[in-house]
């Protein structure tokens, strides 16, 4: 069978979540806290993924404020029509304010960040680190029994894939966000035969607005194939504990919390 990568981030948060979401076919529950988390998400997620097209068509870095301002009041309309399976019935119109405020904020941090490497670079090169070579790029591999769609693949002049993250910002990298990073790369060595290993990739928090560098080492391309194992046990048969993790945060965090003690 093949193991989507994203489960792979899952079952590092919890393995009670691929049990719950994968076999027992349980619906995340509603709250206020969920639905605004879904909505920043689609918004954040979609800024960021045309924003390399974006940055394509500036030709002066000054224009780069008012370009992706515009481009964020299109998103807020788009975002309700092209994410609408996957925001549901979420009471949309009531966070935009909110999450607008806060995007425009990190779209100032954005230019000014830009501004400094124009600076330091020039402004074809600084374009150049910034737009990817693929965005939403589908792999898989039989060999690896993963498959995914990775958000942005840079290449310059190796392959290096970028996972998206909307969420709040650790201080380093979520574990579970490595796993993918190194997953990612691993599919994209296999998809294009390559020789030499892809050594690192990037987790880009939108938040921060911050590409943080995860090297693909040989510990962590081990973990990636054996959390991969342990789901395919669970698809099997195999029933993970409840808070397996002894982390009572995760727990108070889940969108399974009402339903994982009653199954």
């Amino acid at each position: 069978m093949m193991v989507q990568v994203s489960s792979l981030n899952q079952y590092s948060f919890c393995p009670r979540i691929i049990y719950l979401s994968k076999i027992l076919k349980l619906k995340p529950e509603f709250s206020p806290e969920r639905s605004r988390g879904l909505i920043s998400h689609a918004i954040r997620r979609e800024l960021s993924m045309r924003q390399s097209k974006l940055l394509g068509k500036i030709r002066d870095v000054n224009d780069l404020n008012s370009t992706l301002v515009e481009e964020l009041d299109r998103i807020l309309e788009d975002a309700p029509h092209i994410y609408k399976g996957f925001l549901g019935e979420v009471e949309y119109n009531r966070y935009l304010p909110e999450i607008r405020s806060e995007i425009l904020h990190e779209i100032g941090i954005m230019g000014e960040r830009l501004r400094f490497m124009v600076e330091e670079i020039g402004f074809e090169r600084a374009l150049m680190t910034i737009i990817p070579w693929k965005v939403e790029y589908t792999v898989r591999s039989k060999k690896l029994r993963l498959s995914g769609r990775i958000d942005k693949v840079m290449r310059n002049p190796s392959y290096a894939p970028v996972e998206i993250k909307t969420s709040s910002v650790p201080d380093g990298i979520w574990v579970g966000d490595r796993l993918q990073i190194c997953a990612y790369a691993m599919l994209l060595e296999d998809r294009f035969n390559l020789k030499e290993p892809i050594s690192f990739g990037f987790v880009e928090y939108t938040r921060a607005q911050e590409r943080r560098p995860v090297m693909t080492t040989e510990e962590l391309r081990r973990k990636v194939l054996e959390t991969r194992d342990e789901i395919i046990d669970i698809f099997n048969g195999d029933i993970p504990e409840i808070c397996p993790h002894g982390n009572g945060k995760k727990c108070r965090s889940c969108c399974y919390k009402g339903q994982c003690y009653d199954v």
